[in-house]
């Protein structure tokens, strides 16, 4: 799996990825990479994540996370499946992955607000927030 190794979004993420593949799956930086790989552009390296898988197959973007997670994570195998046959889904996925993508220094300082810094340990801060919003509404309520 080859990651942008400049960006901490990557970086949160790569480290929940590794809990769930182990050590079947090699996780390095596109930049220490790229040259190994020629066949692919190094602006297509910037832009996504990319898995390639031990057959020289290459999947980019959501579909690099959903098949290494497919083949090489017990708890995941069912997302690839569904990535490939049911179009919406894809769609939503691969929306969804380039939306991130194009804001990733943003979504990442929004994750660890939500999560903590600890990808390996998550902490609920997001229910901490939902709890504060609903207590300020019933309190506004009651005015």
């Amino acid at each position: 799996m080859a990651w942008d190794g400049k960006c901490g979004f990557c970086h949160y993420w790569v480290i929940k990825w590794k809990l769930l593949t182990g050590e079947k799956v090699v996780y390095q930086p596109f930049q220490k990479v790229h040259r190994e790989f020629p066949d692919i552009d190094l602006v297509e390296f910037r832009k996504a994540i990319h898995f390639i898988d031990t057959d020289g197959s290459v999947y980019g973007g959501a579909a690099a996370v959903f098949h290494a997670l497919h083949v090489y994570g017990s708890k995941w195998r069912w997302i690839m499946p569904l990535y490939k046959a049911v179009w919406p889904f894809r769609k939503a996925a691969d929306g969804f992955y380039a939306l991130v993508s194009a804001n990733r220094n943003w979504i990442y300082q929004v994750t660890i607000r939500l999560f903590g810094r600890n990808p390996a340990r998550p902490k609920p801060y997001w229910a901490y927030y939902l709890a504060g919003a609903a207590g300020l509404l019933a309190g506004i309520a009651l005015l």
